[in-house]
């Protein structure tokens, strides 16, 4: 039987997340018989995925975040090299943070070490300080790594620069099972009346709630929106530190009644079925996987221009720009909601690449890169 293809995944938490549904997409879908996935988490949470990554054979190995000292997680993921390897590749996805992870696997012998950008900005506050060890994380990024890979073209030129990505870098699209997706009128008659939102306007936001998300502004949109549509609902899925300040700001406006909040969610796909238009207020975004969700079940979208303009996959999207009066996108959310007719994109998004059965496939030949395969492994010493 043919050796597998053993691949550590380091992408900071396996919580339900952008970066983290698209690697647990492909983790579903590849070819097990041929290829194994281990999953490097940052600090001691338990993400929502954790439990299904182990059904599917990983090891979930936690170390304490780079930010609790650099040069103890430098050496704590060599250690994981040693004790859980040898590994024939390491599969970055944590921004800036690739840069000790390629270093570290370099010096541990791993022959392909991949950086994978989804981002379009830090989330990091600049400071001098932040700039130097994105600069110094940059150069140890391009230096180490032998495959450079991005959600879309513009994240991979924020990370690696534009000339070197549009030379050496490679997208792979954020894959999802697009079938699973399809605009379904019986489901989103049954998921309507199981949250009691038949006859309303539904409203709907998937994220988790972090500040990048700008949920309080949602939240002021909405209030704006039931001046206009006293009928509307806003339904929210997700969880995170922020829940309790948009909990503060729905009390503020008191419309306990009018937002459902349901936290993390593993039926998004039936969920999408029962909105009537997705709104996604980000102060920024890579490429939003949920956003290919939302636009598979056939949804409008009204979205901030800061995210990039490589998610418009179909005519359904808008952009508006924050700085604009939130009921100036309370107008626009009722005006795009009332005159649209929803109809199965699930085809189209299938001929634009977003299929993950053509994306994992995508993915299994650069794992199965002949050149590395070659190449004898050898390991950290302990």
């Amino acid at each position: 039987m043919k050796k597998k293809i053993k691949i550590l995944q380091v992408i900071g938490a396996l919580r339900v997340g952008g970066a983290e549904n698209m690697v647990m997409n492909f983790w579903r879908y590849i070819d097990k018989d041929l290829f194994h996935f281990d999953f490097l988490v940052f600090g001691e949470s338990i993400g929502e995925y954790e439990n299904e990554a182990r059904e599917l054979g990983s090891n979930i190995i936690h170390i304490n975040e780079p930010a609790k000292g650099y040069m103890s997680f430098f050496k704590n993921l060599e250690q994981v090299l040693i004790d859980y390897g040898p590994y024939d590749v390491v599969h970055s996805h944590t921004l800036h943070n690739s840069g000790l992870i390629m270093l570290a696997a370099n010096r541990c012998g791993v022959k392909y070490r991949i950086t994978h950008s989804h981002s379009t900005k830090s989330r990091i506050k600049e400071n001098l300080l932040t700039i130097f060890y994105e600069k110094v994380m940059k150069y140890l990024i391009l230096k180490y790594s032998t495959k450079l890979l991005a959600c879309g073209k513009d994240a991979g030129n924020y990370l690696y620069g534009n000339n070197i990505f549009q030379r050496k870098g490679v997208i792979i699209n954020n894959g999802i099972d697009i079938k699973k997706y399809k605009f379904n009128e019986s489901i989103r008659d049954e998921y309507r009346k199981k949250f009691n939102i038949e006859n309303k306007l539904v409203i709907g936001n998937i994220a988790r709630f972090h500040k990048v998300k700008n949920l309080p502004f949602l939240i002021d949109i909405f209030s704006k929106v039931k001046l206009m549509h006293e009928n509307a609902i806003l339904l929210l899925v997700g969880d995170g530190e922020e829940r309790e300040s948009v909990e503060k700001k729905v009390e503020e406006y008191d419309l306990r009644d009018d937002v459902l909040i349901l936290g993390f969610r593993s039926d998004i796909a039936e969920i999408l079925q029962a909105i009537d238009i997705f709104v996604m207020p980000s102060l920024f975004e890579g490429l939003p996987v949920v956003l290919i969700e939302a636009q598979a079940a056939g949804l409008p979208c009204i979205i901030s221009d800061n995210i990039t303009d490589e998610i418009q996959l179909t005519q359904n999207v808008e952009f508006l720009n924050l700085n604009d009066e939130s009921s100036f996108w309370a107008k626009k959310i009722i005006e795009k909601a009332s005159n649209f007719q929803r109809t199965d994109t699930s085809m189209f998004l299938q001929n634009l690449g977003y299929d993950i059965s053509l994306e994992v496939k995508k993915l299994e030949s650069i794992y199965s890169n002949s050149e590395f395969r070659k190449n004898k492994i050898r390991v950290c010493q302990k």
